[in-house]
């Protein structure tokens, strides 16, 4: 069960890392939250600011047999909160490949990371922030949102969290992945993705390169994109905003 051992700090530099540096005495399944992170990090290391109010917690997973990719436990969580958020008549999309979004605002971000020792990987820490009831900083209010100004009231993160898991361990992580059938949870990550087949988006790459191009294939593991040449490229990874849907 996820969450049966919980461990919570008040203030914390981030609970991925307490995970990292821990992972070897504790059981799979632990969850550990922070009231604040001082250092909280998403995708590519960027720093998420993690207040008083926000949920921010990390899962710590130490599978038997594989799958150990970690994309396929960040996406039992992408669709966890997606429906959590659906009970609370919340209409998110997934933004490709692992953040939620609002009316085109973040909502919640998600990362997974790989422990290796030597070649072989070990475990899987999915981490976890979401903006509840936390006040968004003024500079980031045209990009981010959080749920209390959503539902006009504020919510125990602790509830969330635990709907969250509850629902990602008994809809998603038992019925799927443990039984090794990723497709279905695939097949359902592609449907609420924010993008579709000839969109035209801004891709921004790890380099922080931007520019225009159009969605010609979606996979769980990459785009393939036509940028203005008319080049197919491969992309694994970066940011995606779309400029203008293609309706497909």
């Amino acid at each position: 069960m996820i969450g049966e051992n919980y461990i919570h700090f008040y203030d914390i530099d981030s609970t991925n890392n307490y995970l990292k540096n821990n992972w070897r005495n504790l059981p799979s399944e632990t969850v550990v939250r922070a009231s604040v992170q001082n250092s909280g990090y998403g995708r590519k290391g960027n720093h998420w600011s993690s207040e008083l109010g926000g949920l921010w917690y990390s899962v710590l997973f130490k599978p038997k047999s594989r799958p150990l990719n970690p994309w396929h436990y960040v996406r039992v969580f992408s669709l966890a909160i997606y429906d959590t958020l659906a009970k609370y008549s919340i209409n998110a999309k997934i933004k490709w490949p692992n953040d939620l979004l609002v009316n085109d605002k973040k909502i919640c971000g998600i990362v997974g990371e790989s422990i290796i020792t030597g070649k072989v990987p070990n475990a899987i820490i999915v981490g976890i922030g979401i903006n509840v009831n936390n006040d968004i900083p003024y500079h980031l209010k045209n990009y981010a949102v959080n749920l209390k100004s959503l539902i006009d009231k504020e919510v125990s993160v602790e509830k969330i969290m635990n709907e969250i898991n509850h629902k990602a361990y008994n809809s998603y992580y038992l019925r799927y992945l443990k039984e090794k059938s990723v497709s279905v949870i695939t097949k359902k990550w592609l449907k609420v993705l924010n993008i579709k087949i000839n969109d035209e988006v801004t891709l921004i790459n790890l380099n922080e390169k931007k520019e225009n191009v159009f969605i010609e294939k979606i996979t769980p593991d990459y785009l393939e994109v036509i940028d203005i040449d008319g080049n197919i490229k491969k992309i694994y990874a970066g940011e995606i905003s779309v400029r203008k849907s293609g309706g497909k």
